[in-house]
């Protein structure tokens, strides 16, 4: 039997929403709590176990992070981008971390309580694999916009989280306000995860705003070589 005319309307107005909510999140949407908390799923719940768990790569995080907080206020000028880890990073900060040296950055927008941008985390790790001797990759944590905090111990999360994840390249947290970050790198989207691929001058070479699917590993490695002169 068909649906009456306001159960069709009422079921296409849910679908829209999740599809919303599934592909893309957008700073300030939901509604505050805990940080490092993603939707309960398998993976998710085994991230946040290993995370928890992980006392000493967590120690390693929280030592990486103290050591951050002279960048946070302008007393380490000359530290560019972290070799490990997640630390703390204001404007100028941010500035130093994103300065081209010689070889293509891979930038990957995300946070802990964004469920696509966990999702997407085992394909990043592949792509960075994939590059090693060629690029790199870093993450540019939103964190703080959605779950404000004390920025070294968000930092010391994020980085637990994403060491529990596998992930093998560091992570900056912005400290400052979204717009910030918006305006700085001209980004024509506010939502994560978005990645970007900055060859060695600087300019965007490649770029992906949503989740990096299976499909998008090998646009992404190929962008790299290209960004590299090795295509």
């Amino acid at each position: 039997m068909p649906l009456p005319r306001f159960s069709r309307n009422a079921a296409l107005v849910i679908a829209r929403l999740v599809a919303k909510h599934d592909l893309f999140e957008r700073p300030t949407e939901r509604p505050r709590t805990p940080p490092l908390a993603p939707r309960a799923s398998p993976t998710a719940d085994t991230l946040l176990a290993a995370a928890g768990s992980a006392a000493s790569g967590a120690g390693r995080a929280v030592a990486a992070s103290t050591r951050a907080v002279a960048a946070v206020k302008g007393e380490n000028s000359a530290t560019a981008r972290p070799a490990e880890g997640c630390r703390p990073v204001d404007l100028a900060g941010l500035r130093r971390a994103l300065a081209p040296n010689g070889k293509p950055l891979v930038v990957n927008h995300w946070a802990s309580w964004c469920d696509p941008c966990v999702d997407e985390l085992p394909r990043l790790v592949r792509a960075a694999a994939g590059v090693a001797e060629i690029g790199e990759f870093m993450g540019l944590s939103w964190d703080l916009f959605d779950h404000p905090g004390d920025p070294v111990q968000v930092a010391a999360r994020v980085a637990a989280f994403a060491d529990s994840a596998g992930v093998g390249y560091a992570s900056v947290l912005f400290v400052g306000e979204p717009a910030e970050l918006f305006k700085e790198l001209g980004l024509d989207s506010e939502l994560i995860p978005q990645t970007v691929v900055y060859a060695p001058d600087g300019t965007v070479a490649w770029k992906k705003n949503g989740v990096i699917e299976h499909d998008d590993v090998f646009p992404l490695i190929a962008a790299v070589k290209r960004a590299a002169g090795v295509a």
